[in-house]
């Protein structure tokens, strides 16, 4: 009775779903429910008979723990499980995925991706049958990408044969243009004609055999992208494909005794790196049209060169523990001679360093060298270079010359022993765009040095080290009358200790700070530890006496610039394990306390934003 009850009061909304549907498009209902988990998406059937069947026009079909089970990631489980509980992960993973599949009734498949890792153990029948299944139904309804990722630390790899993946099942096949294969065997003896219509193909931790790959290059007609990422290699390697446009071999496992070919007419993108440190396998590059390359490696100059690179315009050198000035440099610019943007990331050695270039655009020079062998000189002379960053241990000089440099990114945080190491930076007067790391004890000298630019629209500065609560940042303002035509202002504050300089209470004294005004100042950032009474005396007279400011931000998370396309807290951030603010922001942010000290002194044509 109760429940009859409940159902009766569940009716008006269910007839309001039901003329929702109604009035909906196909198109529109099937983005609504691909915002759903499966295992959600099939409990819609219960809201009304006619939507029993709805839930198939979903054509994205994504398998994995969050939508087939109640976990997020793989993370979210023990990090070791029993056989007995991994084999029972498995089938019922299996279980439900062949369910799902087989009261689908959707007419088109756009995409299928199954992550999850499904090895051959006990259940090695029941998982590849699924699998094939979802394949075979997927390839009937016009599957266009299918990624099969079947790899995790969840279970031990080598315990058990991986999946083998029949390619007789795209046969017949003109739909599939995207194949991502991880953890998996394709017989390398049978017939690759279905896929001819691939345009991308993704082999991961796979091996990877000449008869293999001659097959796929000779079948996949239309391929375009091809990715070979932790696969380990059998024997010498020829990748002759005319049609290939981008190539990455990467976290490859080396064998020096293998050789890798590439003769590809129209390659024009080409990454290479491998997890040995100290091994690199021989690469013959054939390819005249390639303009794009990045090598991740510890030798490149004997086992690789630069006869296959004449036409190139960027390249990134990352982990060379050969010597740049030697092996690198009397020959990158004298051989490369179409050159534009250049990244130098982790080499260790370098001694003086002489650049000369008059068509270089872009130079980055990242977390280089030694603090006890450092190049004792860089000079750089690049009349067209617009942006330059550097993140490196120097004892002595850093000279440039290039009259249309812009943009400049420094981290004088690595150099804190070296005397004079703002230097260079003040030679460089004319740019519009700075962004620096700094240290708490460097910001005097850098106001002398900063206070002299004239042109700088963006200014982002990153201050890490213990903060002194008895010092205030005035001394940007110092910068911004300097800096007239300044539009965007961001601030990172790292701080040490935070604890000794949050906001105690509500009540503050305002100080002045006379003579400060500016029209060109558009958008404000603090970050990080920015809940310091002295950071709200500066939010303060720049709300006040910004004329055309439309924004100001307040973050407690650290997001700066920190070289060469990275930011703090991403993945590739060194720094991330240092402790400053801690993982969820600065811990002294009070977002009420900010507010309320600020609300008065906006006005109507400025946001205040706390994030």
């Amino acid at each position: 009775m109760k429940r009859c009850k409940k159902l009766e009061s569940e009716l008006p909304p269910m007839k309001r779903c039901t003329k929702l549907k109604s009035e909906l498009p196909d198109s529109i209902i099937s983005y609504i429910f691909s915002k759903l988990a499966l295992k959600d998406l099939v409990k819609t059937s219960a809201l009304s008979e006619r939507w029993v069947h709805e839930w198939g026009l979903r054509t994205d079909l994504n398998f994995d723990l969050h939508t087939m089970f109640d976990y997020n990631t793989l993370q979210d489980l023990p990090n070791i499980l029993p056989l007995f509980q991994i084999f029972h992960f498995q089938s019922e993973f299996t279980t439900r995925l062949d369910q799902f599949m087989l009261h689908y009734k959707g007419p088109i498949i756009s995409s299928i991706r199954v992550k999850f890792p499904l090895v051959n153990s006990e259940h090695g029948d029941a998982i590849n049958g699924a699998i094939n299944r979802l394949i075979s139904k997927g390839i009937a309804k016009g599957v266009k990408r299918i990624e099969l990722l079947l790899s995790s630390d969840f279970v031990l790899p080598y315990i058990f044969p991986p999946y083998i993946f029949p390619p007789t099942l795209l046969s017949g096949n003109d739909s599939l243009t995207y194949l991502h294969l991880q953890n998996c065997l394709s017989a390398e003896h049978l017939d690759h004609s279905g896929f001819n219509n691939l345009r991308t193909l993704v082999l991961h931790l796979i091996n990877v055999t000449p008869k293999l790959l001659q097959s796929l290059c000779s079948n996949c007609t239309h391929l375009v992208d091809l990715t070979l990422d932790g696969c380990r290699f059998l024997s010498d390697l020829i990748i002759n494909r005319s049609t290939l446009l981008s190539l990455n071999i990467v976290n490859c496992r080396v064998d020096l005794s293998i050789c890798l070919t590439i003769i590809a007419s129209n390659l024009s993108s080409f990454e290479y790196s491998c997890n040995d440190g100290f091994l690199v396998h021989p690469v013959n590059i054939q390819a005249h049209m390639l303009s794009k390359f990045s090598f991740r490696g510890s030798e490149f100059f004997e086992r690789v060169g630069f006869s296959g690179l004449k036409n190139v315009t960027t390249i990134v050198f990352d982990g060379l523990i050969e010597n740049l000035s030697m092996y690198i440099l009397p020959y990158l610019f004298s051989e490369c001679l179409q050159l534009e943007d250049v990244t130098f990331k982790n080499c260790r050695r370098m001694s003086s360093i002489e650049i000369t270039s008059p068509k270089l655009r872009h130079l980055k020079i990242i977390d280089c060298g030694w603090a006890d062998d450092s190049p004792s000189e860089i000079a750089i002379d690049a009349l067209n270079l617009s942006s330059f960053e550097y993140s490196a241990h120097t004892t002595r000089i850093i000279s440039i010359t290039a009259h249309k440099l812009l943009k400049v990114f420094w981290d004088a945080a690595q150099g804190r022993k070296t005397p004079h190491l703002l230097d260079p930076i003040a030679r460089l007067s004319h740019i519009e765009n700075l962004s620096m790391i700094i240290l708490t004890s460097q910001i005097k000298e850098l106001t002398k040095v900063l206070v002299r630019f004239q042109n700088l629209r963006q200014l982002e500065l990153l201050i890490e080290g213990t903060c002194d609560s008895s010092k205030d940042y005035f001394w940007i303002l110092d910068i911004a009358i300097a800096s007239q035509h300044l539009q965007k202002l961001s601030l990172t504050i790292r701080n040490v200790h935070p604890e000794h300089s949050h906001i105690d209470g509500f009540k503050r004294q305002k100080r002045e700070y006379t003579g400060f005004s500016h029209n060109d100042l558009k958008y404000v950032e603090f970050r990080g530890c920015v809940g310091s009474i002295n950071v709200i005396e500066l939010a303060s007279h720049l709300l006040r006496s910004a004329n055309s400011l439309r924004k100001m931000t307040f973050s407690s998370r650290d997001k700066a610039y920190i070289g060469a396309g990275r930011w703090t807290r991403d993945a590739n951030d060194r720094r991330k394990d240092t402790r400053f603010c801690g993982d969820g922001g600065c811990r002294w942010f009070e977002e009420n306390v900010i507010h309320e000290m600020l609300k008065d002194e906006v006005n109507e044509q400025c946001q205040l934003i706390i994030l």
